[in-house]
């Protein structure tokens, strides 16, 4: 995999946050590629009611444009530093990096993650304007998450489940930390492609990943539904299944749970009720009934983006219903890892 020497990453002329310059404009307003449809939609959104990201001129996101270095840099300084981190007064660290002036709009920026140590500031070259992949840029999340839970430590045990990695690479336990806290998105066959170049699109979806999951009992990942064949069979708390109520199936939550499901492509929503275990295929998350799921998305999908949260004052949109070990309705693969970008030569130290 391709490596940099700072893991960071950077900014074009066309600048995803706090640029100066006049491609990008500060607006509340919908950016107009953000659609129903985007994978992107609740993630961009959200982050632009908090006035967190900002669009172009022309009132667009450009999700798909590739993000550099220093527009990573500042895009995560801005959602996960400056908006929730609690801040130490340190003596801010003198840049290293011989490409990066004083006058360049992003240098304080990056004086600021340096001195952080969420990028290497040892590195001779900062290199602004590259790209950042995928393996660098949860690295840089997952120190800033770090930062901000000290508790939060890389696993030392190898569980990797990825199938196109090696649990022995540098950036493994990055991504096992990051696969815990559900901040990944992968395909149904489990590869991550850490080579990939992040997006617009991709890095704001998981700085978003991240900034939600600090609140307890927050997640995403992928949603399906249970097969018509199900119908009426036993769920594992004991219950019937019944695909016109509210129910679900998870590997972990305790029964009788609520949960909260957004589709991350509508923005719809519904409550379900954990009653059953499952679904058991690795890349899947959360069985549904078919109701629930029928109210968020065409069942025709198969498979969804979903993000859930644990709720308590809420009644579960459905009476009593059921579950059923969790018997995936589809394998359509219908979300792929987001592309992302390369990093540096050898495990570099936290960019």
């Amino acid at each position: 995999m391709k490596l940099r020497s700072a893991l960071m990453a950077g900014l074009t002329t066309s600048s995803i946050i706090l640029s100066p310059l006049a491609t990008l404009a500060e607006s509340t307003a919908p950016f107009s590629d953000i659609d129903v449809g985007s994978p992107y939609l609740v993630q961009v959104n959200f982050l632009r009611e908090q006035n967190l990201v900002n669009g172009y001129e022309d009132h667009t996101f450009r999700p798909q444009k590739i993000i550099n270095r220093a527009e990573a840099a500042a895009l995560l300084k801005k959602v996960l530093i400056d908006s929730g981190t609690k801040s130490t007064t340190k003596i801010p660290t003198t840049l290293a990096f011989t490409d990066v002036k004083k006058s360049e709009w992003f240098y304080a920026t990056l004086e600021d993650l340096a001195t952080k140590k969420i990028i290497n500031n040892k590195a001779k070259e900062f290199r602004p304007e590259d790209t950042i992949n995928l393996a660098e840029a949860v690295k840089m999340v997952i120190t800033a998450e770090q930062l901000h839970n000290p508790e939060l430590t890389l696993p030392t045990e190898n569980k990797n489940v990825f199938k196109d990695i090696k649990g022995t690479e540098w950036f493994a336990p990055y991504l096992q930390l990051a696969n815990n806290k559900t901040l990944l998105t992968y395909s149904t066959k489990m590869n991550i492609n850490p080579d990939q170049d992040m997006t617009r699109g991709a890095f704001t979806d998981l700085v978003y990943r991240a900034l939600k999951t600090r609140e307890p009992g927050h997640f995403f990942g992928r949603g399906t539904f249970y097969s018509d064949s199900f119908e009426g069979l036993g769920t594992s708390n004991g219950e019937k299944y019944h695909m016109n109520e509210y129910t679900a199936a998870n590997k972990i939550l305790p029964f009788g749970t609520k949960l909260k499901v957004t589709y991350l492509r509508n923005n719809q929503s519904v409550i379900v009720r954990v009653n059953d275990r499952g679904p058991f295929t690795p890349s899947l998350d959360l069985d549904m009934s078919r109701k629930a799921f029928a109210d968020l998305a065409n069942p025709s999908e198969g498979i969804i983006p979903i993000e859930y949260e644990i709720i308590k004052d809420e009644p579960a949109t459905t009476s009593t219903g059921s579950g059923t070990g969790g018997s995936t309705n589809s394998d359509k693969d219908a979300i792929d890892a987001p592309p992302a970008e390369p990093m540096t030569p050898e495990a570099p130290p936290v960019h």
